[in-house]
């Protein structure tokens, strides 16, 4: 690193000199026009061009074909922050290809489908960055993530068909940790992307590995309401409320997990970890039970409840996981931030 005195000119106004060496290998000469960028963190940018700034205008992306392809490619264009993205075949898109395109656009918040031809599809991202709120969404993520686990682990104990409901809610999870994604994808290119978000980096990669845990946990209650959908009669009443129980804690858990990140709150760390722990130990009873045989007198409901087990242990380590994140988050503001 080296250090320059910060000088004043004619007029007021300030100079820092540029290291001789540095401006060589970059190209920089005497006389050109530079693009200066001021940072909500204190930071200036130096830029000799504006195109590494629409660096995530526009992108090409070819499709080889398949309605699978046409949807990884939307959903990879936005997940890497592409303003634009033109959708390229050859061959010609055929009509189940262009309503899959159509379709996964539909799905991601703030995409549209802008022009369309015989060979190429062009879809755009029309939500500003300042009108988002990634601190509100991961909030939303926190209380619909809360009520999934709740609502599967009831659909199971009943063996009920609520797939519809909960497969609806999931997916409002899923949009809005891939809209998270998004965000964070843009800012590690774009500066611009902080201070429109008005987040700072370790902030937006909390909430990033925040989001992403809570996806998980949404795709988690979905496969616990399926498990309970193909059961042909409900399980027995204990191994149900059981389950129940079990459910509440990893809730509970993610629930404290989350507002420790969000508040940078050691208290609200310990207590996440606290309940993962109570969560895991009735998760456990419940295992010992089914390998008895004293909770439920059938095959199938063994198999069932093995699986909702697993899925419940899946869902406090990703408790867990998020509650590293707060840890992690709290250490920084104590030690870095403050």
């Amino acid at each position: 690193m080296e250090t320059r005195k910060l000088q004043e000119v004619g007029g007021g106004t300030f100079t820092v000199s540029i290291p001789r060496g540095w401006a060589t290998t970059h190209g920089f000469e005497v006389g050109m026009e530079l693009q200066l960028y001021t940072h909500r963190d204190g930071s200036i940018l130096v830029r000799s061009s504006e195109a590494d700034v629409d660096r995530l205008d526009d992108a090409t992306i070819d499709v080889d074909g398949g309605t699978d392809a046409a949807e990884r490619a939307v959903r990879t264009a936005y997940a890497v922050g592409f303003e634009t993205a033109t959708l390229r075949r050859p061959d010609g898109f055929d009509d189940a290809e262009r309503k899959a395109v159509r379709s996964t656009t539909r799905d991601l918040v703030g995409m549209n489908v802008l022009s369309e031809s015989d060979t190429e599809v062009t879809v755009g991202h029309l939500l500003d960055a300042s009108s988002v709120s990634v601190c509100q969404s991961v909030v939303q993520l926190q209380y619909v993530v809360g009520s999934l686990l709740r609502d599967a682990a009831e659909s199971f104990a009943e063996a009920a068909d609520t797939n519809a409901r909960v497969r609806d809610r999931a997916d409002e999870a899923r949009r809005s940790a891939e809209m998270v994604t998004r965000h964070f994808s843009r800012s590690l290119v774009s500066h611009a992307e902080l201070d429109a978000l008005g987040v700072s980096r370790p902030e937006l990669f909390a909430y990033h590995a925040t989001a992403r845990r809570l996806g998980t946990l949404a795709d988690l209650s979905v496969r616990i309401e399926r498990t309970g959908e193909r059961l042909s009669e409900p399980p027995a009443a204990e191994p149900a409320e059981a389950v129940r129980s079990a459910a509440d804690d990893v809730a509970c858990a993610v629930d404290d997990a989350v507002t420790a990140v969000l508040d940078d709150d050691p208290t609200e760390v310990r207590r996440a970890r606290g309940r993962c722990d109570d969560a895991e130990d009735a998760i456990e009873a419940v295992e010992r039970r089914a390998y008895d045989g004293a909770a439920s007198g059938t095959a199938p409901g063994t198999a069932a409840l093995s699986a909702v087990t697993c899925h419940l242990r899946r869902a406090v380590e990703c408790g867990r996981s998020v509650a590293d994140t707060a840890a992690r988050s709290a250490v920084r503001a104590e030690n870095v931030d403050g």
